[in-house]
């Protein structure tokens, strides 16, 4: 991954082969396509020759292809599905039951809103079939998280915040 969209350009992180990117646009420059790119988790950002790039599959056999707008009708309430979910709002409370709103994009991408009995709510972002990200709010920056997925449950822990969601929620039957 480069630092500008030129061969002559520093590097700026060498990717192991099959790092699931994020495509953010390409243009043509000098004869050559460069495709403006960044690590699922934004940690990385930079530029990288289209023909080195190849589609990835998501998680429900689909290649994601245009602009992800789940996180726009996620915000507007036009959830895909919605279900009832174990969460818990406080560290080693037990978990009780929330409602979860679910927008879903194409290739993995999904926005998740959960909300509380007393209203408070979280918007979850899914990119290509991982946990990504998680809004902030008053009570955290949604940054100290961690999740696995296991037999098609996502576990999901934000700050104090704990979720299960059923991947058939978050991507459909």
């Amino acid at each position: 991954m480069r630092e500008a969209p030129a061969d002559d350009a520093d590097i700026s992180v060498r990717l192991d082969a099959g790092v699931v990117l994020s495509n953010r646009g390409c243009e043509k420059i000098k004869g050559r396509v460069w495709c403006d790119v960044s690590t699922l988790r934004m940690t990385q950002r930079g530029h990288v020759p289209a023909d080195a790039l190849e589609p990835a599959i998501g998680p429900d056999g689909t290649i994601p292809v245009g602009v992800d707008d789940s996180s726009t009708r996620a915000r507007a309430g036009r959830f895909d599905a919605e279900a009832t979910t174990p969460c818990a709002q406080e560290r080693g409370q037990v978990m009780g039951k929330c409602t979860a709103g679910a927008a879903r994009g194409t290739g993995g991408d999904a926005t998740i809103v959960v909300s509380f009995a007393n209203g408070f709510t979280r918007t979850l972002t899914f990119v290509h079939g991982e946990f990504v990200l998680a809004s902030a709010t008053m009570s955290g920056t949604g940054s100290d998280n961690d999740w696995r997925e296991a037999n098609g449950l996502y576990m999901i822990r934000v700050d104090d915040q704990r979720y299960e969601l059923p991947a058939k929620l978050v991507f459909g039957p």
